[in-house]
């Protein structure tokens, strides 16, 4: 199972995939991470929508879904329970909680005071970056649950079963455009550390903050050019077992000795995209790049060398995974035609469709028709809109534009575009609906008086239709 993307969760079970979707209005960019979480070999899976809210799905990948009655934000299996993180409004942990599986009951754990470590690698030229907390992500090993807060510095290590955190280390905190990710070890902790997107460091501390071992090693001068090959771009770390761990880079899989960070075994690879890893069996393990469906089977048996094989299962899709609800706009169409549409001289041809907003009311619509062939008057374009002909203007040459009123939450309008030739040709077009708000764009000095404008913003969703036009 992976969790790709804010609104989708994909489960991979057999020969194929499922991928159900969630509707409403998912954010692009959560503040949250998608929780997916299994206990009981995966008969209930507690998936999120990126916003704080985590639902549970039951056993089948089509089975309903139901709500846990907290926002947490994040959420993760341990054995027969379910450990999550709470924040605050500012993306500050509050809360390390362990739950069962109904959800109900919350057990809040103490937190121990962080120990202080340090690398060595003047992560910001002497100079501390500010604590931005970004909220507390958890993940999974064979050792136990690590909870990274990038934006404090702060990771923490539960061991499986255990009522409290073991220990915690404070590190210099990351910046925005930094990615952390943790593992736990027999040892302590497993820091993976992604600089500006680009730069890649691996830590190994003991959880009374020593450095153990690093990759590339700390104020290794010598071999400096040889750690930017092996450390650029960093895509994911995973703990096999006592003695092993993996690191995923840009090009290549590396295989690395644990606590020591030798570089046991490398594997070619392309990894443009964080990875996500999931136990397979004995020695397997499922890898699956973010924001993609392919899925890749790694062996990594003790005493063998590793074994990348690519998995092209079909991924099929299932029910929807829950609504959401909408907090914008969202204009849907109801009924239209994308068929080809051809229009001959001197016939005019009229393409119809029926518009509803499926979201909140919004304060104007603007219909927008684009293409080459509009752009070239190859066509003259008309539009009606309930009823009423809609004023149409030219826009950057290839669009003509109108604005007309809003429409209200769960109202339909019909929508009439009239296509009159003038020319010959055939290239595609889009007619796009789009929910609009008026929005000030500061006052101006004009003569004697001072105005404000205003400029028209999409508020939510649009809808948009695509089809190929052919003027005879």
């Amino acid at each position: 199972m992976f969790d790709l993307r804010p609104h989708r969760l994909i489960v991979f079970h057999g020969a194929e995939g499922v991928r159900r979707e969630v509707g409403g209005d998912v954010p692009e960019y959560p503040s949250a991470p998608v929780v997916l979480a299994a206990l009981d070999e995966a008969k209930d899976v507690w998936v999120g929508s990126g916003d704080r809210r985590v639902f549970s799905v039951g056993a089948g990948a089509s089975a309903p879904v139901h709500a846990i009655p907290k926002e947490c934000f994040d959420l993760i299996s341990d054995g027969d329970r379910l450990i999550g993180t709470v924040v605050d409004g500012a993306l500050k942990m509050t809360t390390l909680f362990t739950t069962d599986e109904s959800g109900q009951q919350w057990q809040p754990m103490t937190l121990p005071r962080p120990v202080r470590a340090t690398h060595g690698y003047g992560y910001s030229e002497g100079r501390p970056h500010r604590q931005s907390p970004d909220g507390a992500f958890l993940d999974t090993s064979p050792f136990g649950i690590t909870v990274v807060e990038k934006g404090r510095g702060r990771v923490y290590v539960l061991r499986a079963g255990a009522a409290q955190p073991e220990g915690a280390l404070q590190v210099e905190p990351g910046h925005e455009q930094d990615i952390w990710r943790a593992q736990a070890t027999p040892h302590g902790v497993l820091l993976l550390l992604v600089i500006n997107y680009r730069q890649t460091v691996l830590l190994h501390f003991a959880l009374d903050g020593t450095l153990l071992a690093s990759i590339p090693e700390a104020n290794d001068e010598d071999d400096e050019d040889d750690a930017d090959e092996l450390t650029w771009g960093g895509a994911g770390v995973c703990v096999l077992d006592a003695d092993r761990a993996l690191l995923f880079v840009q090009d290549k899989v590396l295989l690395v000795s644990l606590p020591g960070l030798q570089v046991m075994e490398t594997l070619a690879g392309e990894w443009p995209r964080f990875v996500s890893v999931t136990p397979a069996g004995a020695d397997r393990w499922w890898v699956g790049p973010e924001d993609s469906d392919a899925l890749f089977l790694l062996t990594a048996e003790p005493g063998h060398p590793l074994r990348l094989d690519a998995s092209n299962r079909p991924v099929s899709p299932g029910a929807p995974l829950m609504h959401v609800g909408y907090k914008t706009p969202a204009i849907h169409w109801t009924e239209y035609t994308s068929a080809p549409l051809t229009v001959s001289s001197p016939v005019t041809e009229t393409w119809r469709a029926v518009v509803r907003n499926d979201g909140t009311a919004c304060e104007a619509v603007r219909i927008r028709v684009s293409g080459v062939l509009v752009g070239a008057r190859v066509v003259d374009v008309s539009v009606r809109y309930r009823g009423q002909p809609l004023p149409m203007v030219e826009e950057l040459r290839v669009n003509v534009v109108g604005v007309t009123a809003g429409l209200e939450g769960g109202a339909t309008a019909e929508l009439e575009v009239t296509f009159k030739p003038r020319g010959e040709g055939s290239g595609p077009l889009t007619i796009t609906v789009e929910p609009c708000s008026w929005q000030s764009q500061g006052k101006e000095w004009q003569w004697q008086t001072k105005e404000e404008s205003r400029v028209l913003a999409v508020t939510g969703h649009p809808a948009s239709a695509q089809l190929l036009l052919t003027v005879e």
